[in-house]
């Protein structure tokens, strides 16, 4: 028997009392569980599964294949979900739907306490989990959203059992309104056979003179959004059945949004956005999920083709040149095979790739690169040039005439300092992500990003009720860093929020900001109550709208030494969180924290992210975190 007390501990290793406060914590609790409406029984799918936390405080984790939510050590286990009552048109996620049999095990978190365990087995009498969206046509001429009746939606079956979709809606979650919102009713007695389509038009006689072999069911009500969808189809009470999202900026694919790619064409239509696989564990929502069409038209009510275009890359760039130096674009061919891009394009914005034209016998060899510069564009006569405040690099796949055949890759970037080049690196989620180069390795491997003197270290953007919202900034450098340009103090650093990247600062560092070495600024919102912090860390006010509670993307801005009133600026670090995988959800909800685990890799990278201690770790470095807390799991 461990006795609590100044004899008792002091002899007792500390690994022991962290041993007995795990247990003790996980064998008490002073939360209510969550409560689970409808209660266990059979339902129809889809149908909506609404938890309620009856405690002031915390948040609920869920799973729904029957394992607990909370791990052995009393952590978050990984692959748990946070539950949220709400569905936001640019949000992951949102209410747990039972659209097949599940057992639902949930529990409320609040700091280090849980509540008791909560289950709830649903037996459902269909299971749309095997219904896929696989292909849809969001965009496919230039015409205003009205007039552009080559829409379409297709889904299938993957399933052994025929699922019946009578009294299903399909719906836009990020469109406003009632008659947007709802797309289309399908009527009774729709009844989709294992391995078959079933495909909705925009509009009939338009669908049938593009496709005059495919049946169909139609009309919608509404066209789609041309930049970007949340497609669902839901049940009466809001219950989803399957659902997908798309967008129109790297990393999805370009060619899908039509801006007029094909205006010299007969048909105009372009390409459709098809779904790449149809494995179970394929995340809807996520790009790696989807791929430009094989064909112009797409393919509705049939199998998508794999075209097999080889995915070249955008490797390395530089778009403020001085000197002798000029501008240059790198493209890298990751397969075995050399590639002929003869016919293919390079281009400074997106929706419109005829810019550079890559002459006859262009080849990338196997693992090698290509490097065109500013010379190859002038002598071209093309209009290719990148811009030194911030721009868009593309590459687009074609035939050799430089009709567009679907692949593209590209990169928006904003202002650099002089001579710099970016390099290419992917996250672990398969996104590419480009930083200031250590030095230049155009036709080589890249060799990696510059030193970043401030970086975002621990993010705090759900805290429990007696907490408060955070971000935590970090000077890992060995001199003192002043945020303000020498020549002009009035120029100072900034930082921003949001859901999505900024390119200016939403807040400004007072003039005469200084971080010493090893010390760290805390930035929190202007609601926030007193803070405490250690003496070596500075606080700052910043908007309340800069963090969110779910999710959201932050930049420190460096202003650049420019003429002129206009500021522009660098972003020294980025770092993005979200309350769903493959972030760890552990810092979803209950007060803990997402700590940055290694400062010389991304802060883009969901992996290079870990819930901390309840309550924060402010104003401590990552080896006294893991040293006071040895039981919270790392990635």
């Amino acid at each position: 028997m461990i006795h609590i007390g100044k004899v008792a501990v002091s002899r007792t290793p500390l690994f022991l009392v962290n041993l007995f406060f795990v247990a003790f914590t996980l064998h008490s609790s002073a939360l209510e569980p969550p409560g689970i409406f409808p209660e266990s029984g059979e339902l129809v799918a889809p149908t909506l599964v609404k938890l309620r936390n009856p405690n002031p405080s915390g948040a609920i984790f869920y799973t729904t294949d029957g394992t607990d939510p909370r791990g052995e050590d009393g952590s978050v286990r990984s692959g748990v979900e946070v539950y949220s009552d709400s569905f936001e048109s640019h949000d992951f996620g949102g209410p747990l739907s039972a659209n097949r049999s599940i057992v639902v095990q949930c529990r409320v978190k609040s700091g280090e306490d849980w509540s008791e365990l909560k289950t709830a087995t649903f037996i459902a009498d269909q299971d749309f989990s095997k219904l896929l969206v696989t292909e849809i046509m969001f965009h496919p001429t230039n015409g205003p959203p009205e007039s552009e009746y080559e829409e379409f939606i297709e889904f299938k079956n993957t399933g052994e059992i025929a699922l019946n979709l009578s009294g299903l809606r399909i719906v836009d979650f990020t469109d406003e309104g009632t008659d947007a919102f709802i797309k289309f009713t399908f009527p009774e007695g729709v009844v989709v056979s294992p391995g078959e389509f079933v495909v909705v038009a925009a509009n009939a006689e338009r669908f049938q003179s593009l496709y005059p072999e495919v049946s169909f069911h139609g009309e919608m009500a509404s066209r789609f959004n041309n930049q970007i969808g949340r497609i669902a189809l839901i049940g009466p009470d809001g219950g989803i059945a399957t659902q997908m999202r798309y967008e129109t900026h790297y990393p999805w694919p370009a060619v899908p949004d039509n801006h007029g790619y094909f205006k010299k064409r007969k048909p105009k239509v372009g390409f459709s956005l098809a779904r790449r696989s149809l494995a179970p564990g394929a995340d809807p929502e996520h790009f790696s999920t989807w791929r430009a069409s094989a064909a112009r038209l797409g393919s509705p009510g049939t199998e998508e083709v794999d075209p097999k275009i080889p995915p070249l890359v955008i490797s390395e760039f530089r778009s403020r040149s001085t000197g002798q130096l000029v501008d240059r674009v790198e493209i890298y061919n990751p397969t075995s095979a050399a590639v002929s891009i003869t016919g293919w394009w390079l281009s400074y914005k997106r929706s419109r790739p005829y810019k550079h034209k890559f002459p006859e016998n262009t080849v990338v060899p196997a693992k090698g690169y290509l490097v065109v510069d500013e010379v190859d564009f002038c002598e071209s006569g093309s209009e290719m040039a990148l811009s030194s405040k911030g721009d868009r690099c593309y590459l687009f796949s074609a035939t050799p005439g430089g009709e567009l055949t679907g692949y593209s890759h590209g990169v928006r970037f904003e202002g650099s300092d002089e001579s710099v080049s970016f390099g290419r690196s992917r996250t672990s989620e398969g996104v590419d992500y480009f930083q200031p180069e250590f030095s230049e390795s155009f036709g080589l491997k890249n060799f990696g990003s510059s030193f970043i003197p401030l970086l975002i270290s621990e993010v705090m953007y759900h805290p429990d009720v007696e907490g408060f919202q955070y971000i935590e900034l970090h000077n890992q450098s060995k001199d003192p860093l002043s945020l303000w340009l020498p020549d002009t103090p009035a120029r100072t650093w900034g930082l921003s929020g949001g859901t999505v990247g900024q390119k200016v600062p939403q807040f400004l560092f007072p003039e005469g900001t200084t971080v010493l070495p090893d010390a760290y600024l805390i930035c929190v919102p202007e609601s926030a109550g007193s803070v405490v912090v250690p003496d070596h860390a500075q606080v700052f006010r910043i908007p309340d709208d800069l963090i969110s509670t779910k999710q959201g993307v932050l930049r420190i801005h460096r202003p650049l030494a420019s003429k002129g009133e206009k500021i522009r600026y660098v972003t020294v670090d980025e770092a993005i969180y979200q309350n769903r995988l493959p972030w760890d959800v552990g810092a979803g909800g209950g007060g803990q924290g997402l700590e940055r685990i290694n400062t010389s890799a991304f802060g883009v990278d969901p992996l290079n992210w870990r819930a901390g201690p309840v309550g924060g770790t402010l104003g401590r470095s990552l080896g006294d975190r893991l040293l006071r807390h040895p039981f919270k799991r790392g990635r």
